[in-house]
């Protein structure tokens, strides 16, 4: 499962588009004029009525993938004639522009899962469709392919799938930045009321690019911060203490503080790493494996 889930982003993308200003307005307006165009927005109309992705969102992913060729693959930006060689690797081909978009939409990211289309999770199945690669820890910028052209975009991109330059300004047109000049000639594209149970986009399977951007990094938690480990630890120290206490009980004090010492003088030795604890284990456990088969 992805740890880029839409619950943990859906207040970043919120505040991103609150507060964003397209810089590339005369690109931005252009493309948003391509995709509001009557014949356009016909077909992106079609692929919503088989999908439910509403069809300024199809337009807008259509003009970062292809700048809206209707001859290439919605997916990528290939050819539909032949199968495709970059992420989404081995689709197609497709007989037309609809059928493609219905397997980059549905197949492929499962987008016709989401109910709410507000800007948060526009903003989150736009990223979820490239990737999230941006977010990578060595990376972590704001992903082009949604803010390219605004004044959210910082300088990095990546130049093809799985290749990142950091000293590279995208100089591609993001999606919302296309999704508000659209908002502003057109006004049937409108983000419908949301639903009171809100479905959450779900994982993807892979990372998905125009490059694609990838992430092959895992978050694991901080071992301080674990709940679970530490618990059990005072778990197992406060019952190693009562069985000591219980050992000891009738012993002189000389041999009680010997062995004290010796517990004391082994826990060091073990945090200072001069004993290595899993080879003892593997050495022990190897010893009664062989006492096992001997019997």
């Amino acid at each position: 499962m992805t740890k880029y889930t839409y619950t943990r982003l859906a207040k970043e993308y919120e505040s991103l588009w609150s507060s964003m200003q397209v810089t590339e307005v005369q690109q931005a307006r252009a493309q948003a004029a391509r995709v509001c165009a009557a014949g356009a927005k016909t077909r992106y109309k079609a692929v919503e009525a088989r999908t439910g992705v509403p069809w300024f969102v199809v337009g807008c992913l259509h003009m970062r993938e292809s700048t809206g060729d209707f001859s290439t693959y919605l997916g990528n930006g290939q050819p539909l004639d032949r199968r495709t060689t970059i992420v989404p690797k081995g689709r197609g081909p497709w007989p037309n522009f609809e059928e493609g978009a219905y397997d980059a939409l549905v197949t492929v990211e499962r987008l016709n899962e989401i109910e709410d289309w507000g800007p948060a999770h526009v903003a989150y199945a736009m990223e979820k469709f490239n990737g999230f690669g941006y977010r990578n820890p060595s990376r972590n910028i704001p992903s082009p392919y949604l803010w390219g052209g605004t004044n959210v975009q910082k300088r990095g991109k990546f130049v093809r799938d799985g290749v990142y330059d950091p000293n590279t300004m995208d100089p591609q047109i993001g999606g919302m930045a296309v999704l508000r000049q659209i908002m502003e000639i057109d006004p049937e594209a409108r983000f419908p009321k949301a639903k009171l149970k809100e479905k959450a986009l779900p994982a993807p399977q892979s990372p998905q690019t125009s490059p694609k951007a990838e992430d092959s990094e895992v978050e694991v938690k901080p071992l301080v911060k674990s709940k679970t480990i530490w618990g059990g630890a005072l778990q197992a120290v406060t019952g190693f203490v009562a069985s000591v206490i219980a050992f000891v009980q009738g012993m002189p004090p000389w041999l009680v503080a010997l062995i004290v010492v010796a517990i004391l003088v082994g826990v060091w030795l073990v945090v200072k790493g001069r004993i290595d604890v899993d080879r003892v284990v593997r050495h022990l456990s190897s010893d009664d494996a062989e006492e096992g088969e001997l019997s």
